[in-house]
């Protein structure tokens, strides 16, 4: 019992040095924080990618450069390889902030190129993209942010293409992903 009462007192005292030391819990509720007017208008990072498509998740890497033409709008470059060299894609998007906060909630709208391989020929569909997420900064005053994304894209024209056996094959024109990025600002 002692034991169990100590490990409870230490772990009180390590969120307290916690809570003091790093900014770790929220002081204010998300409703209350006020809209920064100071937000840098450029961003670059990168973000893992886990696309879901044809029944398996397919990791990559998204690179980005984002500029914040307003407080409530952003347009961005992007570039994503997968690890298993199924795609590329460059592409652009614009993002809506609601709060026109360094830490916000947005809508990305996307328009993209993907290239891969079908049957021995090269292909480049354009793709739609829908998502939604929010840009996190764990500590105050800092030059960096967390993104946080989930995503739902079209991919029109000619599909991903798996081979199940030697008469057929599935194709996808829908994927669905989750990033999760770093953003130095």
């Amino acid at each position: 019992m002692m034991i169990r009462c100590a490990k409870i007192f230490a772990l009180a005292v390590l969120l307290s040095c916690v809570q003091s030391f790093a900014g770790y819990f929220i002081e204010q509720s998300y409703e209350d924080v006020p809209a920064k007017d100071s937000l840098a208008s450029f961003s670059f990072g990168g973000e893992l990618e886990l696309v879901y498509y044809l029944s398996s998740i397919h990791p990559g890497i998204l690179l980005s450069g984002e500029y914040r033409f307003h407080k409530h709008h952003s347009a961005d470059l992007f570039a994503v390889a997968l690890f298993s060299g199924d795609y590329l894609e460059i592409g652009a998007d614009w993002r809506f902030f609601f709060r026109g906060a360094r830490e916000d909630d947005f809508v990305r709208l996307g328009i993209s190129f993907v290239s891969f391989e079908r049957f021995e020929k090269n292909y480049f569909p354009p793709r739609v993209t829908l998502g939604y997420g929010r840009d996190i900064t764990f500590f105050k005053n800092t030059s960096f942010l967390c993104r946080i994304e989930l995503d739902a894209s079209y991919i029109m024209g000619r599909a991903l293409v798996e081979k199940e056996n030697d008469f057929s094959y599935r194709e996808a024109h829908f994927t669905a992903s989750l990033n999760i990025g770093f953003y130095l600002f």
